[in-house]
């Protein structure tokens, strides 16, 4: 259960060849090599591991109990990173965010896969009621990939957040809910078992 004073304990999670485990500094090199080709993929977030210091913030804002960072591996090999964050222990909800893949892994299982983990982490362990996710407005594939996962679209905060080029984006939000989460649970695995289905029958 989410403790209302303590932060989030570091844990590490895993399902088939996805490991979710605590982000540590010595990830910071690695991420910034590996994504250093594939820039273009940050432009709809406010930060990046291609900056100095991506990680170090991360880990303070651990450590202040508000976010917990994860890396994210696949079959052994460093892939990206997700994390919680926006921890608000009176109303029993996060936000689950600031989520990116190495683009050999996009359309497969392991986007799937780490929501899985995090929201079940999120309702079964953590006993939360809310889980929220938001995107650019102008990002659709970050849009079309919430909704597939079974979230509420809840609306558009206009003027919402500076990025770093100045542009002022608006945010959309996305949420499930306690309620909900039976059906999300079932309708991801579902998900799943069609991606190991459709990989063992090539």
């Amino acid at each position: 259960m989410l403790s209302p004073t303590e932060p989030l304990s570091p844990v590490t999670l895993s399902h088939g060849r996805v490991v979710l485990r605590p982000l540590q500094a010595e990830d910071a090199g690695p991420l910034a090599r590996a994504f250093a080709p594939h820039a273009d993929i940050f432009r709809y977030m406010s930060s990046s591991p291609l900056q100095p210091g991506y990680v170090e913030e991360a880990l303070r804002l651990q450590r202040t109990g508000n976010q917990l960072p994860f890396a994210i591996l696949v079959g052994g090999e460093l892939a990206g990173s997700t994390r919680y964050g926006d921890v608000r222990r009176t109303d029993r909800a996060l936000e689950i965010g600031w989520t990116f893949l190495h683009p050999r892994h996009w359309g497969s299982e392991v986007n799937t896969t780490c929501k899985l983990l995090l929201l079940m982490h999120a309702f079964e362990t953590l006993d939360l009621l809310r889980v929220q996710i938001k995107t650019d407005l102008r990002n659709q594939r970050s849009q079309r990939a919430i909704e597939k996962l079974g979230a509420t679209r809840e609306g558009v905060l206009r003027q919402h957040m500076r990025m770093p080029d100045g542009y002022q984006r608006d945010t959309v939000m996305y949420s499930i809910i306690r309620p909900e989460w039976p059906r999300v649970r079932r309708e991801l695995s579902m998900t799943l078992q069609r991606h190991w289905e459709g990989s063992h029958s090539r």
